[in-house]
């Protein structure tokens, strides 16, 4: 018995060391997983269509494998939601490996414009069960598209040489984000507006009017045609432009020409009215002095009969 005792002591003593070693050279760091980068498969996300977006992970540890990984994303305002399950499980991301998830992501209709701070987040396990997690913030952009109804962009059937024919354009914005720099070109063979009309900004579910006076031109006649194109800009400066095709005939003024005509003869007969004065006075004596010469010798002969 004695013997044993000693055996097992003289174990222990050649095994402290070893236990010793082992201790001191235990990793107690946390294993690291990080978001190192992230890619949209489009430029921004928006109601119309979906993206891809990847993101790549880099278990930064050394000599630990994590294990049991559970990936989630989430936007906070709840305007860009996954398309299937915003999580994802993984078995193992070795030592100063990397993982990618993909996940199909898009924007509710009623979406923000702007970006949106997305929070992934990852939780995990060491070898030895110990729990751990991280997040990140991931910038992703949200983009409304414009939509512009208008009306009145049209010319009436026909016009006349020399008016000035006023065209009225409605404009309602129908789309979730601002109308910018919205402004009308008319260019009409045989009217002349004076330039583009200029409209503005315009606020989601809101109307505007564009009116241009187009003057008529005097020596065109019959049908003309043209455009009148309507241009504006979204929240990212790009421009879009929406043409109409119009139509009108051009005809002669012809009230003008009797008012020349009328014109003229008063010219060739600068004193008409003394004509029509002494018209009325030889008339009017005329009138007065046949009756009188009628009553004047009927009165004669009666005075010769009693005589």
């Amino acid at each position: 018995m004695k013997k044993i005792i000693i055996f097992i002591f003289c174990f222990l003593f050649m095994l402290s060391p070893s236990l010793a070693f082992a201790e001191e050279n235990t990793d107690f760091s946390a294993p690291r997983l990080m978001v190192t980068e992230y890619a949209l498969s489009e430029e921004s996300l928006s109601p119309e269509k979906t993206a891809v977006l990847k993101v790549t992970f880099k278990n930064y540890s050394s000599k630990k494998a994590i294990y049991n990984i559970k990936l989630s994303l989430a936007d906070p305002s709840g305007e860009i939601i996954a398309t299937g399950m915003p999580t994802k499980y993984v078995n193992a991301v070795y030592a100063g490996s990397t993982y990618v998830w993909e996940i199909e992501l898009k924007a509710v209709n009623t979406a923000s414009i702007g970006q949106h701070d997305l929070q992934i987040t990852a939780e995990y396990e060491d070898k030895n069960y110990s729990s751990y997690s991280s997040s990140d913030i991931l910038r992703i952009d949200v983009r409304q598209s414009v939509k512009l109804s208008y009306s009145g962009a049209m010319l009436p059937k026909k016009v006349i040489q020399g008016d000035t024919q006023t065209v009225t354009v409605d404009l309602m914005n129908t789309g979730k984000s601002r109308i910018y720099n919205c402004t009308l070109d008319f260019n009409i063979e045989g009217m002349q507006s004076g330039g583009s009309v200029f409209v503005g900004n315009i606020e989601p579910a809101t109307n505007a009017q564009g009116s241009a006076n187009l003057r008529v031109d005097s020596n065109i006649l019959g049908e003309v045609t043209g455009k009148i194109t309507i241009s504006y800009e979204d929240d990212y400066g790009k421009v879009y432009k929406e043409t109409v095709e119009v139509s009108t005939v051009i005809e002669e003024k012809v009230e003008q020409i009797s008012e020349l005509t009328n014109k003229e003869d008063e010219n060739k007969n600068p004193l008409w009215w003394l004509f029509i004065l002494i018209g009325l006075i030889t008339g009017g004596s005329i009138g007065f002095g046949v009756p009188w010469f009628i009553n004047d010798r009927k009165q004669r002969k009666e005075d010769d009969l009693r005589l």
